[in-house]
């Protein structure tokens, strides 16, 4: 038996104390070095190219804010023109000009006298609150001379979405014309409920210059919006307001459509920090959707202002309320905050004309881009570097190597076994005992290996014998819920997992508004084979319909089997030309198809689409109605209900 040598100290005296530490350590420092200054020189650059970029940027959003500030001064040098064309006509009473004919008026089921035809000009609508005497109607017939001006403007200028008139007795005259204004206003509208009209009155504008309201819902239909009002005066009596629409749309695609470079998202805040109008890449960082749009399911009373959480000093993440309260404490022209991790950089600008800021955030990642191209650069240089350290090193270590074979053959045998057992360790349920080597550590080794061995066999099985039993439990779970939900005959859903498809399509159409609707079928004359070839023909014939409806309706569609001969198709995202084509291709599918025994069969559909609101069972009574209908109008076709 060979005698035991302690393998620790043959390799530490042989080898490591004599070339591996001083290497070791030679090329830790080297390389510490050369990436310590490739840090330093990044850091710099960074800096620079922070400095260069905060001023580009204040560079840019200035130019765009002066811009913006030049177009906003356009619009109020237009709203003064306006002014004072209104004024001249309320100081002559007797100016009566019709630029596109003689106008035509009526009244309303709901009392509003209004205007019947679009002559080319503005709508008018009177309140139904007011008496309409000779004054009233005299005013409604004669202020069309107030329209060619109206219609100018609107039409030459982009960002200009209306422009009308308010008087205090309840007139309106605006331009473009609205087909049904008595409709969208409603029986009564109080101009001085709506801060369009009341921000220019002589309380909050005694200086009687055009102003700029906040964003809010325009009650003549055009969705949210912001306007530039001014007061028209006879004398001092406040005749009424007269005013130039923007809506939120037109403001981002006219006035926050600017070129900043970084990626920037734009968004403009009135004085009071209520965001006015942002673009996409803001939407998406402060969670929040542009109002542009709007649905009227009412008519608008009073002003209806942008809700509390557009207020970007009000926001429910307080960081970000708290971060941009001090941006607007301090007035800061570029500054920076962090969303959700991420460090922006934020320049502010204040468009003069109305105190309004336009705040632009930036990515401070997208601007050190290229510095960070730089680092990887330096990076791979340095990978290199240490791929030629290590080729000096193997020829060092070549040199090295044949000083030490003997020690190497000594260790190398016994470690190569244990390695050869343990990569094949788990491949197969035993495994290869080791041998004593006569060397202590690896002796204790592979004593330790063998007993792991002995142990891991015996786990291994105990394990296997458990996840074979936890498979077949699982497996017989999986039969017992598909047999749940599935047709015993078909194979398809069966009307309990149909009725749950339809309640979760039901409420995902309430919520999104997306369309779906369903189709309903059974076999023409279905009975008569039962009768005539007996129940398992008729067996077989269901099947076979049932394989048609998998192989010819979309993924997204659900069949299942509604009960005896009949079937239900749930069509998500499909109107009412999708159903019926599908229902169609479907008819003519089944009428060509050779079933065995009764050779042909046709059938009959009745198809319908999900209405808004509506409860499942009126849906599938539509269907059910529409299916009667093809059948009496002599099968195999596609009735709509």
């Amino acid at each position: 038996m060979k005698k035991s040598i302690d393998i620790q100290s043959m390799i530490y005296r042989n080898y490591l104390t004599s070339s591996l530490v001083p290497i070791f350590t030679i090329e830790v420092v080297l390389l510490l070095l050369y990436f310590i200054i490739n840090f330093y020189i990044s850091e710099k650059n960074q800096l620079a190219l922070l400095e260069e970029v905060t001023q580009n940027l204040q560079e840019i959003t200035s130019r765009e804010v002066t811009n913006i500030n030049n177009q906003l001064k356009e619009i109020s040098r237009y709203a003064v023109l306006i002014q004072r064309d209104h004024e001249a006509f309320f100081s002559n009473t007797d100016a009566c000009f019709f630029p596109h004919g003689e106008p035509a008026f009526g009244v309303h089921e709901n009392r509003v006298y209004y205007k019947l035809k679009n002559n080319g000009g503005g709508s008018l609508y009177y309140s139904g609150s007011t008496v309409m005497g000779d004054a009233e109607k005299f005013k409604a017939r004669c202020s069309e001379i107030l329209d060619p001006l109206l219609v100018s403007i609107v039409e030459t200028v982009p960002i200009i979405t209306q422009a009308y008139l308010n008087t205090w007795d309840g007139m309106n005259r605006i331009y473009p014309f609205m087909p049904n204004a008595p409709a969208q206003y409603g029986p009564a509208l109080q101009m001085e409920e709506f801060n369009f009209y009341y921000e220019a009155d002589a309380k909050h504008n005694p200086e009687r210059k055009p102003v700029w309201t906040g964003a809010y819902l325009d009650p003549a239909g055009q969705g949210w919006m912001v306007s530039n009002v001014f007061p028209v005066y006879r004398d001092d009596f406040l005749e009424g307001v007269g005013g130039l629409d923007v809506t939120i749309d037109s403001f981002v695609q006219n006035i926050l459509n600017s070129s900043i470079p970084w990626n920037a998202g734009t968004f403009m805040v009135d004085k009071n920090g209520m965001i006015l109008a942002m673009q996409e890449k803001v939407e998406q960082l402060i969670k929040l959707r542009e109002l542009k749009t709007h649905v009227y399911n009412e008519n608008i009373k009073k002003t209806v202002e942008k809700p509390e959480e557009y207020n970007i000093l009000m926001s429910k993440n307080e960081s970000i309320k708290s971060q941009m309260q001090r941006i607007f404490d301090s007035k800061d022209h570029i500054s920076e905050m962090s969303i959700d991790g991420t460090l922006y950089l934020v320049s502010q600008e204040i468009v003069t004309e109305t105190g309004w800021r336009m705040i632009t955030l930036i990515e401070e990642s997208l601007i050190f881009s290229p510095i960070n191209k730089l680092k990887e650069l330096s990076k791979k240089i340095g990978y290199i570097a240490i791929g030629v350290m290590i080729l000096f090193y193997i020829i060092f270590f070549l040199f090295l190597l044949r000083k030490s074979r003997k020690l190497t053959v000594k260790i190398a045998t016994p470690i190569e076994m244990l390695s050869t057992l343990t990569r094949g360790l788990g491949e197969s349920l035993k495994t290869k005992k080791l041998e004593a080597v006569g060397i202590d550590e690896i002796d204790h080794l592979s004593q330790n290996f063998n007993t792991m061995v002995i142990e891991l066999e015996t786990r291994t099985d105990a394990l296997v014998n458990s996840q074979l039993r936890e498979k077949m439990r699982g497996k017989e779970v999986e039969i017992l819920e598909r047999l749940a939900v599935t047709d015993g005959l078909t194979e398809l859903y069966n009307r309990r997992k149909l009725d749950e498809i339809l309640t979760v399509e039901s409420e995902r159409t309430k919520r999104f508004n997306n369309p779906y609707g369903i189709v309903l079928l059974d076999i023409d004359h279905f009975k008569s084979v039962n009768d005539t070839y007996g129940h398992q023909v008729g067996d077989q014939v269901l099947v076979d319909v049932a394989k048609l409806l998998k192989l010819h309706t979309r993924e997204t569609d659900v069949a299942g089997r509604w009960g005896g001969d009949e079937f239900l198709i749930i069509c998500p995202e499909t109107d009412q030309n999708g159903l019926i084509k599908l229902a169609e291709s479907l008819r003519k599918h089944i009428e060509r198809y050779e079933f065995s025994v009764v050779n042909t069969k046709t059938s009959s559909f009745g198809v319908t689409v999900y209405q808004q609101g509506e409860e499942i069972k009126d849906m599938i009574l539509r269907a059910d109605k529409a299916l009667y209908a093809a059948k009496n109008n002599g099968r195999n076709r596609v009735e709509f209900q």
